[in-house]
């Protein structure tokens, strides 16, 4: 099964030379890589029925230089030298080419120019997964650092060779790229929030229903759903990606999975642990972004400093946010981003709790059974009971010197125990910290924090806020629950309250 996508692609070749593609891990980069060069080798048979069939001049066929730099050995900056060295006289070995440089960068140059003499064609080069050998080293920043460093000098080579390129495309997770590593290129055009080519990878809508009717109905009957219900459950749960705010995309690689195995499951999460992102998530200890829509600008996007990573950028770059609308203010194009679908809320969800407090699956499942029977009989003891069982398995370094902290993980654990809340609730006189519902019945919750003040003092603070803001009027009518949740260094407490 193939997904045609050869429209954005003959685009690309139309209209530029260039190009840098930023898009989440396993999102179909490296299959768009490998079709781009089948176009440019030639291998009409391959496209039969595609888009791009009858508009390519299939008699022309070009020397290809395709570097999978997920491929290569990248522990250090000698590894990574030495990989790419052996690398590139592979590729030389295919078209029978020897190469005499004595370093992999002046490789890179010998090959271009000798592949473009050898042809009389000029040369295509295609660099798939082009930030390997930094995003896998995050955990050592001086080795990072050091294979950012030559792959930098390995990438000026084709700025010189300019003259020998017929089409250049380089692709990756992060966007280093145009900032520390890509700037000694020919400007790149950099087509990741490019409405044009938004759909460039994943599966559209109609991609879906066009090409995997077959398999919607399959599914539909092994879940007891009609079509249509079908549909709705495939997009709760890996529909939502978008690159321009208007067109959305499913995650292909769990679409595919799901229709292979007929059972909904977090596949792309569990794909890959992504140790970095949890790990600046600990230490920043600021999990807004993951609870509400958050504000952004291009420039934003573009941030990836090894030494300062910024949390927004890097959940967008890795998509765990994504677009969900754009649009300009003041001659500004503004973003907002937010968590794409159910795949991801629930799966970063459980991976942040098991990363904060240690609890197993098991230990997580007895504690949910616990917390609904403390809610729904308002049991204020037997709440706090739980709460303290859980902030209690958090190790004390991790912990947050600030209400948000507290308030970020009460929210994860109400995620997990199946428990969707709104963090952050604008009212006309501030914002309730948390809005859940059991059985439809409304709960505000109020979270307050101190290092010094009693457990009662700050319950009260809690009531009195809910009170002088008039919080109820917004819900007054579905009989809400009042909820305030107190935290000290080390005790927690909580206490009901049913009318004001």
């Amino acid at each position: 099964m193939y997904v045609d996508k050869t429209q954005h692609l003959y685009e690309l070749v139309k209209t530029g030379k260039t190009y840098f593609l930023s898009r989440p891990r396993r999102f179909g980069k490296s299959l768009l890589v490998s079709t781009l060069k089948e176009i440019f080798q030639g291998n009409k048979k391959l496209f039969k029925d595609l888009y791009i069939y009858d508009k390519w001049d299939w008699t022309k066929s070009y020397p290809v230089i395709h570097l999978d730099l997920g491929e290569i050995n990248h522990e250090n900056p000698d590894n990574l030298e030495v990989s790419l060295d052996f690398y590139l006289d592979m590729v030389a070995e295919e078209y029978s080419i020897t190469l005499k440089a004595p370093n992999e960068s002046m490789k890179f140059a010998e090959l271009i120019k000798k592949l473009h003499k050898s042809f009389n064609q000029k040369v295509v080069v295609l660099i798939d997964e082009h930030d390997k050998p930094m995003i896998d080293n995050m955990d050592d920043l001086k080795i990072a650092d050091a294979n950012r460093k030559v792959l930098r000098s390995f990438y000026e080579i084709l700025k010189s060779n300019d003259e020998h390129l017929r089409f250049v495309l380089i692709t990756g997770v992060s966007k280093f790229a145009i900032t520390s590593i890509f700037s000694g290129l020919n400007n790149p055009i950099d087509i990741t929030l490019d409405p044009s080519f938004s759909n460039i990878c994943g599966y559209t809508h109609t991609d879906l229903e066009d090409y995997f009717k077959e398999y919607i109905e399959k599914l539909a009957r092994n879940e007891s759903l009609d079509y249509a219900e079908t549909l709705d459950k495939i997009n709760y749960w890996y529909d939502g990606y978008s690159w321009d705010g208007e067109n959305r995309v499913y995650n292909p690689y769990s679409t595919l999975l799901l229709f292979k195995i007929k059972e909904f499951s977090n596949y792309w999460f569990e794909s890959g642990t992504p140790t970095v992102l949890i790990e600046s998530l600990k230490k920043k200890n600021n999990l807004k972004p993951i609870f509400e829509p958050i504000r952004a600008i291009k420039s934003d996007f573009n941030s990836f400093d090894f030494n300062s990573i910024k949390i927004n950028a890097l959940l967008f770059q890795t998509g765990y946010l994504t677009i969900t609308e754009k649009k300009s203010v003041n001659g500004t194009i503004e973003y907002m981003l937010d968590v794409p679908n159910h795949e991801v809320q629930e799966s970063l969800m459980n991976e942040l709790l098991t990363a904060f407090t240690d609890l197993s699956g098991g230990e997580l499942l007895d504690l949910r059974n616990e917390i609904y029977k403390h809610i729904l009989n308002k049991d204020s003891h037997g709440l706090t009971d739980v709460l303290e069982e859980i902030y209690n398995q958090i190790p004390y370094l991790l912990k947050g010197d600030n209400e948000g902290f507290y308030h970020s993980i009460f929210l994860i654990i109400l995620y997990l125990f199946g428990i969707e809340p709104q963090g952050e609730v604008q009212t006309f006189t501030g914002r309730i910290d948390a809005v859940f519902k059991i059985k439809d019945q409304p709960i505000i919750t109020e979270i307050k924090y101190s290092k010094e003040k009693s457990l009662d003092l700050l319950l009260n603070k809690a009531f009195n806020q809910i009170e002088d803001r008039k919080y109820y009027n917004k819900y007054k009518s579905k009989n809400p629950i009042y909820l305030a949740l107190a935290f000290t260094n080390k005790d927690i407490g909580c206490e009901f309250r049913e009318n004001y």
